[in-house]
């Protein structure tokens, strides 16, 4: 059923703990997605593609294990994995076709990292509002 979905998709999202550090370097990642999307699809900038291509590639690099977290998260909810897109990038899309369904995929993957830096933005609130703190005078 589609309510069970929901719920197996939240849950994975509530096991997945971001820090402030995991969360900028998501940032990272999503603005490097972004800017090769957009050159696979315009090819005006090559530079700007190889400086996101390699920005892609240090953060796997540097950051692997956070990727297979987010990865595990992306299978479970049938989202776009950033770590199975950074190593299906290294080879340059051959066609227009495969540049598009390669942008498409950025896309996804950028849309996907950037539900999990708002879902994990966000500070736990209290279950009972605070008192407000009123004047004697």
């Amino acid at each position: 059923m589609a309510g069970d979905n929901d719920v197996s998709m939240r849950r994975s999202f509530d096991e997945l703990y971001l820090t402030a550090s995991e969360i900028e370097t998501l940032g990272m990642i999503v603005n490097a997605l972004g800017v090769t999307g957009s050159q696979l699809i315009l090819r005006h900038r090559p530079e700007l593609y190889l400086h996101a291509q390699a920005n892609l590639q240090k953060c796997r690099g540097e950051h692997e294990e956070l990727l297979k977290r987010l990865d595990h998260a992306a299978r479970q909810s049938k989202d776009e994995s950033a770590l199975r897109l950074i190593e299906d990038l290294e080879t340059m899309p051959a066609d227009a076709m495969q540049s598009l369904h390669a942008a498409r995929r950025c896309l996804l993957a950028a849309a996907f990292l950037g539900h999990c830096i708002a879902a994990h933005n966000h500070q736990p609130r209290a279950a009972v509002a605070p008192h407000e703190h009123k004047r004697l005078n």
